[in-house]
């Protein structure tokens, strides 16, 4: 054998892709072992980047995960994969290849799996418990923020209600100065998804007292939706109060008398299939969807077929996935209204003249994502690989078990805030780059993708998926045990972002184009 031979030094996603994955800096000369055979690097392949394994013609498709992204400009065996020598394109989708995927089948072993969760009185399950102090518009914001900070850190808070996770604010943007029709129903439904979240025990409202969307306006839409039952809602109206200072002493009664109530939730043995998994990425790399996707996608396998639900979104991030996902939706008919998402991106951004790329950004390129497919391709593994059964609007409460996708930008705080709305009790959050957003209600677990990021950032990071370039190791092993924190995390156990109150709370505005 050759002594200069590297073994395992590109990694291969799909059994016949044409390209690899440099897991480490490749100096031109050097010999790999590839499928048996050797290839030899034309040029310096730095970690990350793409490497071809063989010629690739000009005109044929440059394909990962066995799926296209790019055609071939004419690419020699052993060159470097880039923007030089690809033609950012994807193949049209074959509508007449659809069909029905197979009912996903319960695992009876998963199935059986419970955690410590909150029952509460509509049947959802809570991983917290959580007082929620809501601004009804931005002009509240920042006193519902002093109200729920004062008590949130006193420590004679956390002594006397050791149940209650925390009181937390939701400070925004929204509310008035506005058009009354769009912008104020997409708040009103986010402000319901997270005053009847399963993770809130009890909430007040907080109102200026003359914005659109003041109490009177937030009551009545909740009560019109049925979403005053199931826990108590109380409103201080900083206006009739007298102002900030009596409003916030006003608050701190209401809030003091609730407490007690909230505190009297205990957590309780509950079954996974009511676990809710939101899936995020952000601040990737070319190793996102290589480890940390894939183990995301590997657990969402498995609550799906515990009987509980998933949610992939980041729209923006699914550009040209149709053909690899089109036989995993349910019907065609949800195909078309996934179609239909994109479509209304693409269709908004020419109507601003403006582009969807610059939802590549430069840490994206340098760490080897060379267009926004490629990227796009290794998003959706967070989804895993069981069938699509419904597509939602931003926000949308999920309907169902299984996996959904859900409208939303690549924008992380504005996504994770949709997911949260729309009922998630749990997030999976990959970072190639290193990101410490987290959720004002919803825990946050951050999955590194190498060991470099989960050693830079070990107080944000909670996992480490770079140990999937490691040999020997598997994505299968590596998703038992991040399924087995999941279940930890659901039961209490905090994450970095929970410690360090990475409490962010960021509505997508109506009308704005975020990536």
């Amino acid at each position: 054998m050759n002594q200069g031979l590297l073994q395992d030094a590109v990694i291969i996603c799909g059994q016949d892709d044409p390209i690899g994955v440099a897991k480490i800096d490749l100096p031109s000369g050097s010999l790999l072992a590839v499928r048996g055979g050797q290839v030899l690097a034309l040029e310096m392949i730095p970690r990350g980047q793409r490497i071809a394994l063989k010629d690739i013609p000009a005109g044929v498709w440059v394909v990962q995960y066995g799926y296209p992204f790019a055609r071939s400009l004419g690419i020699k065996a052993g060159a470097l994969v880039s923007n030089r020598n690809t033609e950012n394109a994807v193949p049209d989708v074959d509508w007449a290849r659809y069909q029905a995927p197979p009912v996903t089948v319960l695992d009876p072993g998963l199935a059986s799996r419970t955690f410590q969760g909150f029952r509460r009185l509509d049947g959802r399950i809570g991983t917290r418990n959580y007082y929620l102090v809501v601004p009804a518009s931005m002009c509240a914001s920042e006193t519902a923020l002093q109200v729920a900070r004062r008590i949130d850190e006193s420590r004679l808070f956390h002594w006397r209600y050791p149940r209650v996770d925390g009181v937390v604010a939701i400070p925004h943007s929204e509310g008035c100065g506005c058009d009354s029709g769009l912008p104020i129903d997409r708040l009103l439904k986010v402000l319901k998804g997270y005053i009847t979240h399963p993770n809130v025990g009890g909430c007040l409202v907080m109102d200026m007292g003359c914005e659109q969307t003041d109490c009177d306006r937030i009551q009545s839409f909740l009560k019109q939706a049925s979403a005053l039952s199931s826990k108590p809602v109380d409103w201080v109206s900083i206006q009739k109060s007298g102002g900030s200072v009596a409003s916030r002493k006003a608050a701190q009664r209401v809030i003091a008398r609730r407490l007690p109530e909230v505190n009297r939730f205990f957590r309780e043995p509950v079954s996974v299939a009511g676990l809710v998994v939101g899936t995020e990425c952000g601040a990737s790399d070319a190793f996102s969807g290589i480890t940390a996707n894939p183990l995301i996608g590997a657990v969402a396998d498995r609550v799906v077929q515990a009987g509980g639900a998933a949610v992939l979104t980041e729209v923006t991030e699914m550009i040209g996935t149709l053909p690899m996902l089109l036989r995993r939706f349910r019907s065609a008919e949800l195909a078309r209204k996934f179609q239909g998402l994109i479509d209304w991106y693409e269709d908004m951004a020419r109507r601003l003249g403006v582009s969807l790329t610059p939802n590549l950004v430069p840490k994206n390129i340098e760490g080897g994502l060379i267009n926004n497919v490629v990227k796009s391709l290794g998003a959706v593994m967070k989804g895993g690989t069981t069938a699509i059964e419904d597509v939602l609007d931003y926000a949308d409460r999920v309907k169902r078990p299984g996996l959904s996708i859900m409208q939303g930008p690549g924008n992380d705080p504005e996504s994770v805030t949709g997911l949260a709305a729309g009922g998630v009790n749990i997030i999976l959050f990959s970072t190639g780059q290193g990101t410490t957003t987290g959720d004002a209600i919803v825990p946050v677990i951050k999955i590194a993708t190498t060991h470099e990021l989960f050693r830079r950032l070990p107080k944000d990071m909670d996992v480490d998926a770079g140990r999937l370039l490691d040999p020997g190791a598997s994505v299968n092993a590596l998703g038992d045990e991040l399924f087995e924190r999941v279940i930890r995390v659901a039961s209490g156990q905090r994450t970095w972002s929970e410690r360090w109150k990475q409490r962010q709370f960021q509505i997508w505005t109506v009308g704005k184009l975020s990536l």
